[in-house]
């Protein structure tokens, strides 16, 4: 089974040309290390991210970012894959205690993403819809055009 069929929420990608940073902070330590992170792409079971720091599988952490309409701060976080990228790395993080309304506001985001994707598939025009939440995270050339 691929990590697309073992996943139970929708992820969309959200690397653009505004990177955005999250802050990675480790369970459990002393010293509360901080580590930046870049977000690849968001679900509301968890996320991808591109680091620079080498951690492990099965580590506790908290990640807190902000998107223009979507704050997240200290959400209780586990390492699920590690990724090297020769000198940098991939991980794979799962959500443990995300509010439900922070759940649905991601989740309608990867529904508007899903759908415009179809629109472009089948030809649709225009493309953008009025009230779309991932609209301000879109960098399609269509955006803008209801």
């Amino acid at each position: 089974m691929n990590d697309a069929e073992k996943r139970k929420s929708k992820r969309f990608p959200v690397l653009y040309h505004l990177i955005k940073p999250v802050l990675m902070r480790i369970r459990g330590s002393k010293t509360g290390i901080s580590s930046p992170a870049i977000m690849v792409n968001l679900s509301a079971g968890g996320m991808a991210l591109l680091t620079f720091s080498p951690l492990t599988v099965g580590k506790n952490i908290l990640i807190s970012f902000d998107l223009k309409d979507l704050k997240i701060d200290n959400v209780k976080s586990n390492i699920v894959r590690v990724e090297n990228k020769e000198g940098s790395y991939i991980l794979g993080v799962q959500f443990l205690n995300l509010k439900k309304e922070l759940a649905d506001v991601i989740n309608k985001m990867a529904d508007n993403f899903d759908s415009c994707e179809t629109r472009i598939l089948l030809g649709e025009k225009p493309i953008c819809r009025y009230g779309c939440s991932y609209f301000e995270h879109c960098q399609r050339i269509a955006k803008g055009h209801y």
